[in-house]
């Protein structure tokens, strides 16, 4: 429904943007009092609205509820044109869109020589921004403007150096294609053989442009895009310290170019993220400097404040959580998950289900860890009724494996061995068990099935000696956890 774009679109805006909206609408639309600043109203001030709750609203205020849609339509075109307006000069790309805007009313009232006065002015920026497609654009309207007010030979000029940045435009487009197919390999590790994810890599690497030295390249994304395959390739053969190398020298780029950083602050702290998940295996200072850092970088941004904010609690807090969990401090992570929780009470995040999961995973951990099973099974639930298994597969999944331990450990044999049977339907043929899971999920069903007939403490014993000896196992959170309740079985028994 639209009115639930228009929810969205007014509570994704700060108050300095609300403010500037009302100002906006009372200069733009006549009249003491408009329809269209009732409606913002309305819908900012509920909680939840329905249509028919909105009319009943605006009857109430003497105005017609007829053509409502068409209203709340018209007031999503008036609040984006506000926001275009608060933020025109925002960014340098916003800068050098009005620029071109400008440029292509004058020309067209035949004012050329104007035109090149903005051009000169609007190149200083681009060289700041490196972004090639409104480079082109720039210079095509140069070009055009020299043709009209110089002749032939000042547009042939200008036409030369649009060669050059088409050869830009495709050396960024071929580090591009190279580094989504490493983020596509690097995310499929364990759902595609490894061998061929190897070769594949191997291809990408052998690409002449990984021949060239990373920061010769032309843009800031294309250095950051090379950086990153290249870290991607060393996180997929386990390379730890060269796949942190790289993605420093990924962060590298970005404090070089501070522009850049601030205009693309996701992109930052997506890659910051990574550094942060090597570094929580690390010493406590050196984990926690990074941590204070990322929460830092908060402060030099203005543009996309909020949704940054978001994303770097999300990162930080789930990082801390995991050191916690790594270090087997799990008394600290129950205090710390409360203030997430209070965190999450008190604010509406705006993030995909991804990071959801993730955080309520830790939570559903955390808890199993403390022997608190009621609680743990409500994130449980949270994760398998309110998510899909494609916004987060492997979580999604280890997960339902959560799900068993709760279950057995509550003695709902009978629920266990149910469950069971539909996780093999479910997941079998697409998902691979680890060497922990696998043991611990067989021991479980053997349990289930025959509970009086089999020494409890004997079994789990025996489990706890294989795993001591497999000397290869992940150093993963889950397997973390596995490991921590197996031991807390044999203290217990």
């Amino acid at each position: 429904m639209i009115i639930n774009e228009s929810k969205k679109l007014i509570e994704s805006m700060s108050m300095n943007e609300k403010r500037y909206f009302k100002i906006f609408i009372n200069k733009n639309i006549f009249g003491s009092q408009n329809k269209y600043l009732l409606l913002f109203d309305i819908i900012n001030s509920n909680e939840t609205i329905s249509e028919d709750t909105l009319k009943k609203h605006v009857k109430e205020q003497d105005y017609s509820d007829k053509n409502i849609s068409y209203d709340i339509n018209y007031l999503n075109k008036i609040i984006l044109r506000s926001l275009n307006e608060f933020h025109h000069e925002k960014t340098i790309s916003l800068k050098l869109q009005n620029h071109i805007k400008s440029v292509e009313i004058l020309f067209y009232k035949g004012l050329y020589d104007e035109c090149l006065k903005i051009i000169r002015k609007a190149k200083k920026l681009s060289l700041k921004n490196e972004n090639e497609i409104l480079i082109l654009e720039l210079l095509n309207w140069e070009k055009k403007c020299m043709g009209y007010s110089k002749g032939f030979y000042g547009a042939m000029s200008v036409n030369e150096k649009i060669d050059n940045y088409f050869n830009y435009i495709k050396e960024n487009r071929e580090i591009t294609d190279l580094y989504y197919h490493s983020y596509f390999l690097k995310n499929n590790v364990g759902k595609m053989p490894y061998e061929g994810i190897v070769e594949e890599f191997n291809k990408i690497i052998g690409n002449a442009i990984f021949k060239k030295d990373g920061l010769s390249l032309h843009s800031v994304q294309s250095k950051i895009f090379y950086f990153l395959t290249i870290a991607n390739y060393f996180h997929v053969i386990n390379q730890k310290d060269r796949e942190l190398l790289n993605l420093e020298k990924t962060i590298e780029v970005f404090d070089n170019n501070p522009f850049y950083k601030e205009e693309n602050p996701l992109d930052y702290i997506s890659v910051y993220t990574r550094v942060i998940d090597i570094y929580k295996k690390s010493d406590d200072a050196s984990f926690h400097n990074k941590i204070e850092a990322l929460r830092g970088f908060e402060n030099i941004l203005d543009f996309q404040k909020s949704v940054a904010q978001e994303r770097i609690f999300f990162h930080t807090n789930q990082a801390e959580l995991e050191f916690l969990i790594f270090n087997n401090n799990f008394e600290e992570g129950l205090k710390m998950m409360q203030l997430v929780l209070k965190s999450l009470k008190e604010n509406k995040f705006n993030i995909e289900p991804y990071y959801f999961i993730g955080m309520y995973y830790q939570f559903a951990c955390i808890l199993l860890i403390n022997k608190n099973l009621s609680q743990s099974l409500k994130y449980v639930n949270l994760i398998l009724n309110e998510f899909k298994l494609e916004d987060r597969p492997k979580s999604f999944i280890k997960t339902e494996i959560l799900n068993l331990i709760i279950h057995y450990e509550l003695k709902n044999y009978k629920l266990v061995l149910h469950n069971y049977a539909t996780f093999n339907k479910k997941y079998k043929r697409v998902f691979k068990l680890n060497f922990i899971e696998k043991n611990i999920i067989q021991l479980m069903v053997q349990i289930s099935e025959n509970p009086f007939g089999t020494n409890e403490n004997i079994e789990f014993k025996k489990l706890h000696v294989k795993i001591q000896k497999k000397n290869d196992l992940e150093d993963s959170i889950s397997n973390k956890i596995y490991t921590k309740y197996i031991e807390s079985k044999l203290k217990h028994n």
